[in-house]
């Protein structure tokens, strides 16, 4: 559903509700932080009292490197990562202003099924992997195998996000949450485990092909803590999620129904 929040009789459409949420689609060269500030205003016009929003954990900026903690101070390297930080410093602004409770979850790379996937201009680096592996029985890395990247289950997302929804407001309240998983892997071993399930269904060898690794590659820990303490405990089963990822590239591959 599209809305436009001009429209006058845009409270008929959405109707009562206590929260939105925000998930932009960041575009180089159309983004603006300036909707952030018009939407907040006019959702709490309908009588909306809290919002959640979608960031990244790209506004801490690359390369990441140690443990990364809400008390880190953002630095963003990219545009993608510099413009969710600006819609974070609008709500941030606006929130308590409006009398909002803001919440901003920074959001480790998501792995799942994805319901809009046959639609996409631009897919998850999951789904491509998997198309690559079913298709071509081979995957090849723009990234270092050693690469590190830190996997959120879609799932136990839902599980946050549920908790997160369920709680009392605070009006006034801005709250900045790191959404990840348990530990962080490299993009190598995920492309290991991609590969496997390929095998296992078409039964073929998927190669895995990827740029030399540098020797002085860095790490870092995706500290979510604090979430973890508000929602609880929650498996990260990336292996549910891979099997559901293989799912939304069988059906759109006519060869494979």
């Amino acid at each position: 559903m599209t809305l436009d929040l001009a429209r006058q009789d845009l409270d008929d459409r959405v109707g009562p509700c206590d929260m939105a949420i925000l998930c932009p689609w960041v575009l180089e060269g159309e983004a603006s932080s300036d909707w952030v500030t018009a939407m907040a205003s006019r959702l709490k016009q309908l009588g909306v009292g809290s919002v959640l929003y979608f960031s990244s954990m790209w506004v801490y900026g690359e390369p990441l490197t140690g443990t990364l903690t809400e008390s880190n101070t953002p630095r963003p390297t990219n545009f993608y990562g510099a413009s969710h930080l600006a819609n974070e410093l609008a709500l941030t602004d606006s929130g308590p202003t409006l009398d909002l409770d803001v919440c901003i979850l920074r959001m480790s790379n998501l792995i799942g099924s994805d319901p809009l996937h046959r639609h996409r201009s631009k897919i998850s680096f999951a789904h491509e992997m998997a198309a690559m592996a079913i298709n071509d029985q081979r995957i090849m890395l723009r990234s270092y195998p050693s690469t590190p990247r830190d996997l959120l289950a879609r799932s136990r997302l839902h599980h946050d996000i549920d908790a997160l929804v369920e709680r009392s407001s605070n009006p006034g309240r801005v709250e900045i949450l790191n959404a990840g998983g348990d530990r962080t892997t490299t993009v190598g071993a995920f492309a290991r485990r991609i590969a496997k399930v390929a095998t296992e269904y078409h039964g073929q060898i998927v190669s895995i092909e990827h740029p030399e690794d540098p020797s002085d590659q860095m790490t870092f820990v995706l500290d979510s803590q604090k979430l973890r303490s508000i929602a609880g405990p929650c498996p990260n089963d990336l292996d549910r999620e891979i099997s559901m990822v293989f799912n939304d590239v069988r059906s759109t591959t006519s060869d494979h129904p």
